[in-house]
């Protein structure tokens, strides 16, 4: 696994692609790898995997308080978004975004503290990420989506579907 960018201590990563006749094999997570890459992420507590229907669905940026998650984020089908939004210190509300696709195969990491939220590139599309801690239905808060001065639109190239945003989103508090 390979640092292809850092900002605000997220990472964007790229794995090791093993090609030959038969296709491809990667290895999109090791903790070994995170851990001589200078990142933490002791255990994985679950899996997470996410399917939209549409293109230009936000979803987020969504956080936990009191059971904070580091996460590693790939995409498994399409394309999309991600966003990383600090929470705290010096750095409160600067955020970082990487384009993650079935393609490109790169995975980012999100260490605990932050926030995440994506937008989706295409239709149909997929998303999986790995969690170091568990998901707590009384922690979860959200940042309104649209209060930090993200390019959700990627430059133009998609355009916000706002009547898909869910109400946590929709009316979720700015940070």
């Amino acid at each position: 696994m390979k640092i292809v960018d850092t900002k605000l201590g997220c990472a964007l990563l790229m794995p090791e692609v093993i090609k030959d006749n038969r296709g491809l094999f990667l290895i999109p997570f090791s903790t070994e790898d995170l851990t001589k890459l200078g990142f933490s992420f002791d255990r994985v507590f679950q899996l997470n995997h996410s399917f939209t229907v549409s293109k230009g669905t936000v979803r987020g940026p969504n956080y936990q308080d009191s059971f904070p998650q580091a996460k590693i984020i790939r995409c498994t089908k399409g394309s999309l978004y991600s966003v990383g939004i600090c929470l705290s210190g010096s750095d409160k509300g600067k955020w970082v975004g990487y384009e993650l696709s079935s393609y490109n195969k790169e995975v980012m990491y999100i260490p605990r503290g932050y926030a995440h939220g994506f937008v989706t590139l295409e239709d149909d599309t997929e998303l999986e990420y790995l969690t170091d801690n568990k998901y707590c239905f009384e922690a979860a808060k959200s940042i309104k989506w649209d209060s930090l001065g993200i390019d959700w639109t990627v430059g133009g190239r998609v355009v916000v579907r706002q009547d898909l945003l869910s109400n946590k989103n929709r009316y979720a508090p700015m940070l």
